[in-house]
C-alpha cells in the first residue's frame, strides 16, 4: 500500500489535467482491470462481466489542488489563483513546481514580516516568483499552466505517512490495492474502480460518470477528518480506526449498513460522521445521477487537510481495500 501511494502522490494531476495521471494508473494496475478514459478525464478501471448483472462502482477523485497562471507581468512574475479549496496560510514562502512546456521551480511571494501589515495572503494577491528573466518565463509559462505545492514523501511513527494530495490520492490507493486484490477472484458483479476528476472543482467527474456507466450501487472513498485539537469530535475520526463511515439523507441506509456490517466482521473500530445533509463527497452527484443510485461514503482520516503535510495511516487504507473486496464478493448491498 505504501508503495502505490508513493507512486500516486506525486506532483501531477491538479483539477482539470487529470490524465496526467493515466500512465501512473496504468503502471499500478497494469492487465488486472481494463482501463479507459471519458471526455471528463475520469480514469475508469473495469473488471468483472457485463453478464453478471449488476454494476457497482468505487468512486475516488484522483485530482488535486493547486494553482492556475493568470497573468504574467511585464517583470516576469507569474500572478496565479486557487484551483480547489487551497489552504492560503499554506502559500507564503512556499516553493511550487510550476507545469509549463517544462517543469519550472518557484516560490510564493511573501512580504518580510518587518514591512508586514499583518493582512493575510488573499485570493487576488498570489505571485509566483521564478527567478527567471521575463523573456524566459514567457517561454516556458502559458496562462492557464498549473502549479502546485512541492511536498516530500515522509513515513511517519506507527504506520502514518506525510505529503500533498492524499487527498485524495489516498482513496485512490485504496481503490488500486482492492483491484489487486481482486486479480484472482471470479467476481460475482460487475466492478468500476473511477478515479474521477473534477472534484475539488465542483464534483463535475462524478456526476458524468456516474451518468454513462450507470451502476446500481456506488461506495466513494474519499478522506475525512481525522481527530486532533480543535476539530470539532463528531466532525471527526480516530486515526487508526479503519475509516470513518457517513451517515447521511442522500446516502442508502441499504449500503451504510452492509459497510458497517462488513467493518464490525473485519474487527475494524470504524468511526461515524453524521451529515443532516449532503457530504461533500462524490457521492452527492452520483446519488442522484439517472433515476438514483445507491451510495455509501467511507473516508480515510486525515489530518492537516489541503497542506503539503497530510497525515493517513497506511493500516486504515489496508483495512478499507479489505473491506471493500468482501463487498464485491458479497455482491454488494442489495444481494444482503
Amino acid at each position: 500500500m505504501k508503495t502505490i501511494l508513493k507512486k500516486l502522490c506525486i506532483d501531477r494531476g491538479v483539477s482539470g489535467c487529470e490524465t496526467e495521471m493515466l500512465p501512473v494508473i496504468k503502471e499500478l494496475l497494469g492487465d488486472t482491470a481494463q482501463i479507459t478514459t471519458d471526455n471528463s478525464r475520469n480514469i475508469i478501471a473495469s473488471m468483472g462481466s457485463e453478464s453478471t448483472g449488476r454494476h457497482i462502482i468505487f468512486d475516488a477523485h484522483i485530482d488535486r489542488i493547486g494553482l492556475a497562471v493568470t497573468y504574467i507581468n511585464e517583470k516576469g512574475f507569474l500572478k496565479a489563483e486557487p484551483v480547489g479549496g487551497i489552504d492560503l496560510r499554506s502559500l507564503p514562502g512556499s516553493a511550487v513546481t510550476v507545469h509549463g512546456k517544462e517543469d519550472v521551480t518557484g516560490v510564493i511571494c511573501t512580504m518580510p514580516p518587518h514591512l508586514s501589515d499583518g493582512d493575510e495572503l488573499s485570493r487576488d494577491k498570489i505571485w509566483i516568483d521564478t527567478g527567471l528573466p521575463a523573456e524566459r518565463v514567457k517561454t516556458l509559462v502559458s496562462l492557464g499552466d498549473t502549479a502546485v505545492l512541492r511536498s516530500e514523501f515522509r513515513e511517519l511513527l506507527g504506520s502514518k505517512v506525510s505529503v500533498s494530495a492524499l487527498d485524495n490520492r489516498s482513496g485512490c490507493a485504496v481503490l488500486v490495492r482492492c483491484a489487486q486484490l481482486l486479480a484472482n477472484e471470479n467476481l460475482p458483479c460487475r466492478v468500476s474502480f473511477v478515479f474521477s476528476s473534477q472534484e475539488e472543482t465542483g464534483e463535475l467527474g462524478a456526476g458524468t460518470s456516474a451518468f454513462s456507466l450507470e451502476p446500481d450501487e456506488a461506495v466513494v472513498i474519499d478522506v475525512g477528518f481525522a481527530s486532533q485539537e480543535g476539530v470539532p469530535a463528531e466532525k471527526s475520526g480516530k486515526s487508526g480506526c479503519g475509516g470513518i463511515i457517513s451517515i447521511s439523507p442522500v446516502l442508502s441506509k441499504q449500503v451504510t449498513n452492509k459497510l458497517m456490517d462488513i467493518a464490525s466482521r473485519l474487527g475494524m473500530e470504524y468511526d461515524f460522521e453524521v451529515c443532516g445533509g449532503s457530504t461533500g463527497t462524490n457521492a452527492d452527484r452520483i446519488s442522484c445521477s439517472r433515476g438514483g443510485v445507491k451510495t455509501g461514503v467511507i473516508s480515510i482520516p486525515a489530518k492537516n487537510m489541503h497542506t503539503t503535510t497530510e497525515i493517513v495511516s497506511i493500516d486504515d487504507m489496508e483495512k478499507i481495500s479489505q473491506l471493500l473486496k468482501i463487498y464485491i464478493m458479497e455482491g454488494g448491498a442489495d444481494n444482503a
